[in-house]
């Protein structure tokens, strides 16, 4: 297990030097179980050393202490070098139980550390459709997985949606073909107990588990995994399935536990997106309709200086407008109209005419309307070509 870290990043260097120091206690625990069975005899037998599921080394651990103190009780007291074996036996036993639990204590400290540097990077993305792309990366990355599987929770169906693994390649070899796939919720699956629970579930061993086995066990090869749900408001929207494959490590509590942290801080994180998308939209609408009703009122006070104009001359003007081949000329505009006629002779855009008047686009173009009318033009090339005629 000491070779099987991946990462080169900080996190991928600590994550192996984990791995080392686990193989290095388990390594010392099968040491350990050897001399204990050699002191007690051929006849005795010993809990097995289990190197794919190391959180059950402190059990180990114990029962070969109580073995021991047992057997001491039972040694004559003749037996002077017996004694001694076992008493430094049970003495190197304790030192390993201290090393286990110190090495526990001290990796799942490290990993809800990251998972929470991880979370605090989510909170910064601004839409939701970015932050579930990077959640399973996310998990890989900084929780201590080897590969993570987001799914879509539908009525009584769950459909994979998206993942991570630290072996690329997988994800072409397997995993595309069961994107969007319905999966049934069965009443025993452990993603259907945590529906209601909304707890995480550790499947220790798949084999005696009832599983979904097409997807779990036959494509994904997994032993042993950590699902999570992913919860908007009172309602599981999805899952979050994770394990160590390709390594042989089982998933334990510690990857319990940690899964949850991140599922929970990231169901908080999705939550507060999606009311800010929801703001901002509103936002936008807000904006919209108040930049029309400005629009409307710049109309109105426009419109209110060309009737006064009209009502002096309204005949004048009906001639100049409706007469074939007939053009006004810019002193039938008003103040602000001269001056948006002005910046569209210089070949300025609306929006450049709306930046140099500080108006709203909006406006511009109502101007322009007018502009175009009063000449009897087409088009803006056709205003400012028979401006320069009448000129």
């Amino acid at each position: 297990m000491a070779t099987d870290g991946i990462g080169i990043s900080p996190t991928g260097r600590l994550r192996q030097g984990w791995r080392r120091r686990e193989g290095d206690l388990i390594s010392r625990l099968a040491v350990l179980r050897d001399a204990v069975f050699e002191t007690a005899g051929a006849e005795t037998t010993l809990p097995r050393v289990a190197w794919d599921g190391p959180w059950r080394s402190a059990e180990v651990v114990a029962n070969l202490i109580h073995f021991c103190i047992a057997r001491l009780r039972n040694t004559r007291s003749t037996d002077i070098e017996t004694a001694e074996r076992l008493c430094g036996l049970i003495l190197e036993l304790q030192q390993l139980a201290m090393d286990l639990y110190l090495h526990d204590t001290s990796q799942r400290s490290q990993r809800l550390a990251d998972c929470a540097a991880g979370l605090s990077r989510l909170r910064g993305i601004p839409d939701t459709t970015a932050l579930l792309d990077v959640a399973c990366e996310e998990i890989v990355l900084r929780c201590g997985f080897q590969r993570a599987v987001l799914s879509r929770v539908e009525g009584k169906s769950w459909r994979p949606w998206m993942a991570h693994f630290s072996a690329e390649r997988e994800a072409e070899s397997w995993f595309v073909d069961w994107i969007n796939h319905s999966i049934p919720l069965d009443s025993r699956a452990p993603e259907t107990q945590l529906m209601s629970k909304r707890r995480p579930s550790l499947v220790y061993d798949t084999s005696n588990a009832p599983v979904y086995r097409p997807i779990i066990v036959d494509a994904g090869r997994s032993k042993s995994y950590v699902v999570a749900p992913i919860v908007h408001g009172e309602d599981v929207v999805g899952f979050v399935h994770a394990d160590h494959y390709p390594l042989t490590r089982r998933t334990d509590e510690g990857d319990r536990d940690v899964l949850w942290a991140f599922t929970d801080g990231f169901s908080h994180i999705y939550e507060r997106t999606v009311l800010l998308e929801r703001l901002r939209r509103q936002r936008d609408q807000v904006r919209e309709l108040v930049g029309a009703a400005v629009d409307r009122m710049d109309e109105l006070c426009e419109t209110g200086v060309e009737l006064a104009r009209q009502s002096a001359g309204a005949r004048q003007e009906a001639a100049s407008i409706t007469a074939p081949g007939a053009y006004g000329d810019t002193g039938d505009l008003t103040e602000r109209e001269a001056d948006v006629f002005r910046l569209m002779v210089a070949g300025a855009t609306n929006r450049a005419i709306a930046e140099e008047l500080v108006i709203t686009e909006g406006t511009v173009k109502s101007h322009v309307k007018h502009i175009l009318r009063k000449f009897g033009a087409a088009n803006r090339s056709q205003a400012i070509a028979w401006s320069l005629r009448g000129q």
